[in-house]
């Protein structure tokens, strides 16, 4: 991770790798020990779409995302303290929940969900974001 020269000082923007780049944007922002994550969907690092029709298929594929894209950023999914979901139908809303249930295991942080008209494009399903909190590094004379 390093701070590419955008933005505010003191605002971290990264793209890790592993997650496909996208054009325009990155993929995390860390300021003042939040990292907040765009939105993401079912691209693996190649950008082939992955699920089909499925949103809970499409959904493992996008958590596979921020599970790289925090660990770049220093944080696990236990950092999680908010996520955002927007799907285009309720269809497939069981396969969703258990994704993010299989990705954060007992870790429970609030959840909003959100059905819309549409997303991207047509083979978007679902997109997820989320907000983490980066707590400070201790060393073991300061914990």
């Amino acid at each position: 991770m390093s701070n590419t020269g955008e933005g505010e000082p003191g605002i971290t923007l990264a793209s890790p790798p592993g997650v496909f780049p996208v054009a325009g944007y990155h993929h995390a922002s860390l300021a003042g020990g939040m990292i907040h994550v765009a939105g993401q969907v079912a691209r693996d690092e190649s950008g082939n779409w992955v699920g089909g029709e499925d949103a809970g298929a499409q959904a493992v594929q996008i958590y596979r995302n921020i599970g790289r894209i925090l660990a770049h950023m220093g944080a696990d999914p236990e950092n999680v303290v908010k996520i955002m979901v927007y799907m285009t139908d309720r269809e497939n809303w069981e396969g969703v929940a258990q994704a993010r249930r299989d990705f954060f295991g007992d870790h429970r942080p609030p959840h909003t969900g959100l059905i819309v008209a549409g997303l991207g494009g047509p083979k978007v399903k679902i997109e997820i974001e989320v907000t983490a909190w980066l707590p400070p590094i201790r060393s073991a004379d300061n914990s």
